[in-house]
């Protein structure tokens, strides 16, 4: 019976966790595109050529990620070397930018590489 409840607590706390990177998944793609190419492939490019930037990161398009795995950065951002700069940015448009990504996962019906 102990065990039982406890399978359930963790699938509660799954299922919002995972409700709660959704919701976040609900903005506007087409704009999460402008935003990302604007605010993060500055830095996440195979070859960077914006030696203004201080940080260049290793490639980072939509198609870097499976989906579960863009859920898990949402999830997680504030772990990331780059969490500095998105304090800057709206939370709207970073729905907009995950909506983006999300959507050109590797594993999603239209994988994107953001050239």
């Amino acid at each position: 019976m102990k065990k039982l409840i406890i399978m359930y607590v963790a699938a509660i706390l799954f299922a919002t966790q995972v409700g709660i990177a959704l919701a976040m998944l609900d903005g506007n793609p087409r704009k999460g595109r402008f935003l990302y190419r604007q605010e993060c492939r500055p830095c996440h490019m195979d070859n960077p050529i914006h030696e203004m930037k201080e940080f260049h990161a290793e490639y980072l398009g939509p198609d870097s990620k499976r989906q579960a795995e863009w859920i898990e950065v949402l999830e997680n951002k504030e772990q990331l070397p780059c969490f500095e700069h998105w304090k800057e940015i709206s939370q709207e448009d970073l729905n907009d930018i995950f909506t983006y990504l999300h959507g050109g996962a590797a594993d999603s019906p239209t994988p994107e590489r953001c050239g």
